[in-house]
């Protein structure tokens, strides 16, 4: 429900300033948007980073925008890191006196809330993950891994920053109790941090996407920062042209190698985050990342255009996207070809393609396409 509420100012501002379209806030997994994202119900996703460039290898998404956070004190922050802290007097005092001692976190798939960390650790030779550190994954909210800091079931807890300060506010911290570690790294940025910066959220159009919805979607995004607040509509976090996402790649590149962690946590598989559903009409009227996700934003023509989303092809009721790829079969294009023109893999292409032989009752390609157009005839 929090992420549900901090991204229904997005929701709002995307219904009344995009012309025709509406739009919904809806949690997918990671596990449940690859196929969402190949069945072409997806359009946009918002997500971490991190989630973004683990889907970007698989599928062609292009970032439209990128986000500017607005931090505890209202200012606009267009990167963000992890923090790692301590109890005061608990004898921790530098990075290094982490080894061997227990550590708080969300999860090891946390983009913020470890694998930030986990790099600035490595940085100074040593291995959150070699099996000298205890690590207690709590999953979120977030504000459990202060929790277990400050009752004393763990010495060092990681969390995304912005979150200490958030509590502060809050009157929910009291920062005489913490004591930041690396906490001199960054001294521009306006929240306690310790580690380097990366890029905020991506707001990211799959292939598929109408190209003049991606249009509207991203100037109604970049027009933002030029509005007085009373006409965002309860959209806290503005919208910069896009940033570079580099540096996420590198991370998450160094994390999955083979010398690294390897196979997801047991619950990593029903990780959300928020994507923004569209779904148009002629009379206005409803990702989020994931994403979140990490956190991500999904469009559909509206009931009375959505005749091509439920089509019946030969009697057999068949997907839009398993559509495009027997058009393209039906034309004599290869599965590579298929693939780079829907922006998708090629075993994606030939998953669609048993689909479509086991609706058809077909046996081959051949049949298939001949059984397709016998209907239609």
């Amino acid at each position: 429900r929090q992420v549900a509420h901090k991204w229904s100012g997005l929701k709002r501002y995307l219904d009344a300033v995009v012309p025709g379209w509406r739009f919904e806030l809806v949690p997918v997994t990671l596990k449940s948007a690859p196929s969402r994202i190949e069945n072409g119900d997806l359009d946009f996703i918002l997500t971490n980073p991190g989630h973004y460039t683990d889907l970007e290898r698989e599928y062609s998404l292009s970032v439209i925008a990128s986000r500017l956070r607005q931090a505890p004190d209202g200012s606009y922050v267009s990167g963000f890191g992890s923090v790692i802290f301590s109890r005061k007097g608990a004898g921790i005092n530098v990075l290094q006196d982490v080894e061997g001692r227990a550590v708080a976190a969300v999860d090891r798939r946390a983009f913020g809330g470890f694998q930030i960390a986990w790099r600035e650790f490595q940085d100074v030779g040593v291995d959150l993950l070699d099996g000298r550190t205890e690590l207690v994954y709590v999953g979120f909210p977030m504000d459990q891994v202060f929790d277990l800091v400050l009752g004393g079931r763990a010495d060092v807890g990681i969390a995304r920053s912005g979150l200490i300060e958030t509590l502060v506010r809050a009157g929910r911290l009291d920062l005489a109790q913490v004591i930041v570690l690396n906490g001199t790294v960054n001294y521009g940025h306006p929240e306690r941090i310790s580690s380097r910066l990366y890029p905020e959220w991506p707001f990211a159009a799959v292939a598929a996407t109408p190209l003049d919805l991606r249009d509207k979607v991203t100037i109604a995004l970049l027009s933002a920062k030029g509005l007085p607040s009373g006409e965002r509509f309860g959209m806290t976090d503005l919208w910069s042209s896009p940033v570079p996402y580099q540096s996420a790649r590198v991370l998450t590149a160094a994390f999955n190698a083979p010398a690294g962690p390897t196979g997801p946590m047991p619950w990593v598989a029903n990780w959300t985050w928020w994507i923004v559903v569209a779904a148009g009409m002629t009379i206005l009227a409803a990702a989020g990342a994931v994403v979140a996700r990490r956190r991500r934003v999904v469009a559909k023509q509206a009931a009375e255009e959505t005749d091509e989303d439920k089509i019946s092809v030969g009697g057999r009721p068949i997907t839009r996207r398993e559509r495009e790829v027997l058009k393209m079969i039906s034309d004599g294009h290869s599965t590579k070809e298929i693939a780079r023109a829907l922006g998708i893999s090629p075993k994606t292409v030939e998953f669609h393609r048993s689909n479509l032989l086991r609706k058809f009752g077909a046996k081959t390609s051949g049949q298939l396409v001949s059984l397709a157009s016998s209907g239609n005839s």
